[in-house]
């Protein structure tokens, strides 16, 4: 942990770093902030969401949560409701009840006096929160009385704090367009400043993501910041990424993992005199999540059991956290100290099937920590300067160099090997020959036996007709891979691949080393006359698939049948001898060591250094489901971004560095252009072998085309030997204010 103090920025500097600032710098600037105060520190809840209504008479068009009165899933909580509820979840240890909704006559004060005493007297110690301002402002002009008397009863009933929801964007030309029917943001501002004056504490959130510009968001900001140096009654400050996905606004996509976390890093260096910086789970993907815990946040909210709001909008279910343990378990991997709290951080421990208060703060200042080494920083100014590091100097800036600092420093060099502001794509379908496979890989969902009734072999014709279909949807690229088949001979390759070059005008980039390998054995021929047939029946590169990790004490273990790392070298140099060019690539996270990891990055080096024939290297992280290899720790966003900015910073000579969207998400391998990449891989039309794990992310074009806008690169459709086919440099038009009132209607 650093000592790292940030001086206040004005309005005009904070424009300014989200404007300019090279995303790996602002996530470290953040993150010495967040560690100066937190140190190890993250905190989390295990809350529980009560929705009394989804009927709203406010009826805002950024929201899919509210419906209108008679329909068919509208419903209301009555007090006999809340207590099966609030039955239910008397066992599950909770820290928090969040209770917010809809806003309707019927719901009125003495509603939510009985609601909120019911809930204390069900849950003692939990605390009970949520109740927006806008909901307070609401409830209070509805029963005629003022929003202190409003707050002093439910105060007296048990509401500990404000959630912070409603806030939106405070900025009259947004909020005018994305809330019209919600209260003003002086409003908001009052309700909390009222809040603070009788000792409610509150957080306060910006949903950011639909149609604010950068000024907006700093101007949101200065609003919070102003009063918080007024009352001090913030806890924390909570970025809202908008979601796409429910019927407002006609917004296409959902907020960028680059917008999120630059916009949460900010806000931990612009916020000062907030303690905390918070981002919920039940909004993102769980590697974008651990990124933005070394961002500037240390807080990722809860359990959030029972969420209805961030569902309805489109936030994706499958990320959940659904027990304390697993957040948890998920915190220590990415090397934090867990601290189960509730939303006001008093110290929490379990006792007796509930949580008892300690009467401490969980979120203390924190010790300074001690001086740690820098002997990493002299040998990254090296790199930064163009030098080559050797193995032992890149084994220091792997393990001591922090993963910003590395990324940093890696996009300069991406500059340098790949000049301007295009970042590439391939549309390519992947094509599997068989699931039959006799290596047994322990690391492999994929692979079947000859005798499962699962077992699959396209014929040659099939295999022709899929790759027709392919070309005919627009894709230049075919990938053609399959296990290895012990009745698959050289001459059913020949067939699909003649069949494919008379017949398709595509780019056959086919056939992992080890097929090759394999086919050469049943042929007992050379690896090399292997390739020249191969190539002779239409094979134009090879990918760079079966390297794994090019150290023979891990092929050992985790696939003790497979080529060594030596013949995989070999095989590649014999395939750049006669003129094909080659993909290389790594799968890590088998519990390799760093030196073995750098022993891989070497040996590619190496080999280009020789032949040049190289086209791009390209890194995934190992997932274990449905694997019978045990994964000593699951890899996570931070991993993957810091052997990101390493193969750029080692390899020197390898030109493009691929992001890998298929096993770390769309959002993280965004993240992978700040950190080295220039190439967003491939638009797949399909893909079995990674999905065979459970990992199923999804992009199609326009997906990939927004992404690399909004990392600030022009996106660029490509060839298999990234020459450009199209370049997409005019951006897509912002929508007019009569299509945006067309998209609230629907």
């Amino acid at each position: 942990m650093s000592n790292y103090v940030q001086p206040r920025i004005t309005d005009e500097e904070a424009l300014d770093m989200l404007q300019n600032m090279s995303t790996a710098e602002l996530m470290y600037r953040a993150d010495q902030i967040r560690r100066a105060r937190h140190g190890s520190k993250t905190y989390y809840v295990h809350s529980h969401n009560l929705n009394p209504t989804n009927l709203c008479v406010v009826e805002c068009n950024l929201c899919s949560f509210w419906r209108p009165e008679g329909a068919k899933d509208a419903y209301i909580t009555t007090l006999d409701d809340a207590r099966k509820n609030l039955e239910r979840a008397q066992n599950w240890n909770l820290t928090d009840l969040h209770i917010v909704g809809g806003m309707i006559p019927e719901l009125d004060m003495k509603y939510y006096e009985d609601l909120f005493s019911l809930a204390r007297e069900m849950l003692p110690g939990v605390l009970l929160q949520g109740m927006t301002a806008v909901e307070i402002h609401w409830i209070a002009g509805n029963a005629g009385i003022s929003v202190r008397e409003c707050l002093e009863r439910l105060k007296a009933c048990g509401f500990g704090s404000i959630s912070g929801g409603g806030a939106e964007i405070f900025h009259a030309d947004v909020r005018k367009k994305i809330a019209t029917t919600k209260i003003l943001a002086q409003h908001w501002l009052e309700v909390h400043e009222t809040a603070h004056e009788l000792g409610i504490p509150t957080n306060a959130t910006m949903l950011f993501g639909h149609i604010e510009k950068d000024e907006h968001l700093i101007d949101h900001l200065s609003r919070l910041r102003t009063l918080q140096d007024k009352t001090g009654g913030f806890q924390a400050v909570i970025p809202l990424p908008f979601q796409a996905n429910g019927k407002a606004l006609g917004i296409k996509h959902t907020v960028s993992g680059d917008r999120q976390v630059r916009v949460a890093a900010l806000s931990r260096i612009y916020c000062d005199n907030f303690p905390h910086v918070r981002m919920l789970v039940n909004y993102m993907d769980r590697k974008l999540l651990g990124v933005l815990t070394h961002s500037g946040v240390d807080d990722i909210g809860g359990t959030s059991l029972e969420e209805r709001i961030a569902k309805e909008g489109g936030a994706p279910q499958s990320q959940k956290f659904f027990t304390a343990k697993e957040m948890e378990d998920f915190l220590l991997n990415h090397d934090h100290t867990p601290i189960l709290t509730n939303s006001v951080y008093d110290e929490l421990i379990p006792e007796e099937g509930t949580m008892k208060h300690t009467g401490e703060r969980a979120d203390k200042p924190v010790e300074a920590a001690p001086e740690v080494s820098n002997r990493w920083k002299p040998i990254l100014d090296r790199v930064e300067a163009g030098e080559r590091i050797n193995a032992e100097e890149a084994a220091i800036i792997y393990d001591e160099a922090p993963f910003q600092e590395l990324g940093r420093v890696a996009a300069k060099r991406r500059q340098d090997a790949v000049p301007g502001d295009i970042a590439t794509y391939v549309f390519d379908k992947n094509l599997n020959t068989t699931n039959v496979c006799v290596v047994d890989c322990k690391f492999c969902a994929f692979y079947t036996k000859q005798e499962k009734s699962d077992a699959y072999v396209k014929s040659p014709e099939q295999i022709v007709q899929q790759v027709k279909e392919a070309a005919e949807a627009g894709a230049t690229q075919i990938l053609i891979q399959g296990g290895l088949h012990p009745e698959l001979k050289l001459d059913y390759y020949e067939k699909c691949l003649r069949g494919i070059r008379d017949n398709v005008d595509i780019w056959i980039h086919s056939l992992s080393p080890t097929e090759i390998e394999f086919m050469a054995a049943m042929e007992h021929i050379s690896i090399k006359e292997c390739l020249q047939r191969l190539k002779d029946a239409g094979l134009q590169s090879l990918p760079g698939g079966g390297a794994e990790i090019l150290n023979d004490d891990i092929r050992k273990r985790i696939s003790p049948k497979k080529t060594r790392s030596k013949a995989w070298l070999d095989l590649m140099e014999d395939a750049h001898s006669i003129g094909l060019k080659t993909t290389a690539t790594m799968v890590y996270g088998f519990g390799e060591t760093t030196e073995q990891r750098i022993e891989h990055f070497m040996k590619v080096r190496d080999l280009q250094d020789k032949t040049g024939g190289f086209t791009a290297f390209i890194p995934w992280s190992f997932s274990a489901d449905h694997t019978d290899l045990d994964c000593p720790r699951p890899q996570n966003g931070v991993d993957y971004l810091r052997l990101i900015a390493m193969a750029r910073i080692i390899l020197d000579n390898v030109p493009h560095l691929q992001a890998g969207w298929v096993t770390e998400g769309p959002d993280v391998s965004q993240l992978a252009l700040q950190f080295g990449a220039d190439d967003y891989g491939g638009v797949l039309m399909t893909e079995e072998v990674v999905s065979a794990t459970g990992v199923d992310y999804q992009v199609d074009e326009d997906l990939v085309l927004f992404l690399i806008r909004e990392a600030g690169y022009i996106p660029a459709q490509r060839t298999t030997q990234y020459e450009n086919i199209k370049v997409y440099d005019e951006a897509p038009a912002e929508l007019t204010e009569a299509e945006m009132s067309v998209a609230y209607v629907e």
